[in-house]
């Protein structure tokens, strides 16, 4: 076999076992393979055949593990990442342009490591507080407002201003999401950035605002309410958030109003113990 044949490969997966990294084969003869591949696509477009889908689906699922290999840090099962992969090669099928310049497998590894690095940055952001992805939103809403309104984005400083957080805690959180951010096939993965984190101690309100927390009390707050289990956080949301008494968390939770009452007090003695400050 000459060499340019054998120069670019693709793969297939063995049917033994469950989809892993391993048992991946290679497959030579990749233009023939390429251009069978082509024909398959152009055919789905014309008929929209499940039949057809699922045949280039099958055929090209080495070249999802391919991909995936970028991503072995990542902590997700590798299960659902192929169930990722496999949308994002779905999504190639539909919109390969075989006019275009770049042959199909190109295309399809370019879609779906996209549709794999967007749904790894949602997955890295949805470990983050919840207090951090309230406030990116309220600070991205902001600045959009502001451009709509003076038809240029703000600075920093007015940014500031708008929201009322320090700039050192805007830029906090903008650093944060951008290290969650996977956009190209060059961006290194690492298990630091994976753990990355907010400082909060550098987000903190320029000034105090009437009948409202300053954002750095939220953050205390917001972190000692994660600590509480599932069942006193959604008492205190009952009691203290829908403003609703005791009778009526209890009626609502299917409970007795001693129970209530009772689970409240140690709810609250465990917010006062992190916060170690008087709840009142």
């Amino acid at each position: 076999m000459k060499a340019s044949a054998i120069k670019k490969t693709n793969h297939v997966v063995t049917g033994q076992g469950s989809p892993t990294r391993d048992n991946v084969v290679e497959f030579p003869n990749a233009h023939k393979v390429e251009r069978c591949n082509e024909e398959q696509v152009d055919l789905y477009q014309r008929t929209k055949k499940p039949e057809i889908l699922e045949k280039i689906v099958a055929g090209n699922q080495g070249l999802l593990h391919a991909v995936l290999k970028r991503f072995s840090y990542f902590p997700d099962p590798y299960e659902d990442l192929l169930q990722v992969a496999n949308l994002g090669l779905v999504k190639a099928v539909q919109r390969y342009d075989r006019s275009k310049d770049a042959n199909f497998s190109s295309y399809a590894t370019a879609i779906v490591d996209g549709e794999v690095r967007h749904h790894l940055r949602d997955s890295v952001l949805m470990r983050q507080p919840r207090w951090l992805r309230k406030t990116e939103k309220k600070i991205e809403e902001a600045s959009i407002e502001f451009t709509r309104k003076h038809k240029r984005p703000p600075t920093m400083t007015e940014l500031s201003e708008v929201v009322n957080i320090s700039v050192d805690g805007i830029l906090e959180i903008m650093r944060v999401y951008a290290a969650a951010s996977l956009y190209t096939a060059d961006d290194p993965i690492t298990q630091e950035r994976l753990q990355t984190g907010p400082d909060a101690s550098v987000v903190r309100s320029q000034h105090y605002e009437s009948f409202s927390l300053p954002i750095e009390d939220k953050i205390a707050l917001a972190d000692a309410l994660d600590a509480l289990s599932a069942f006193q956080k959604k008492i205190v949301y009952l009691l203290f958030y829908k403003d609703l008494t005791q009778a009526e968390a209890a009626e609502e939770m299917g409970l007795t109003q001693r129970k209530i009452s009772r689970e409240s007090a140690k709810a609250l003695d465990r917010l006062k113990a992190i916060l170690n400050t008087k709840i009142l």
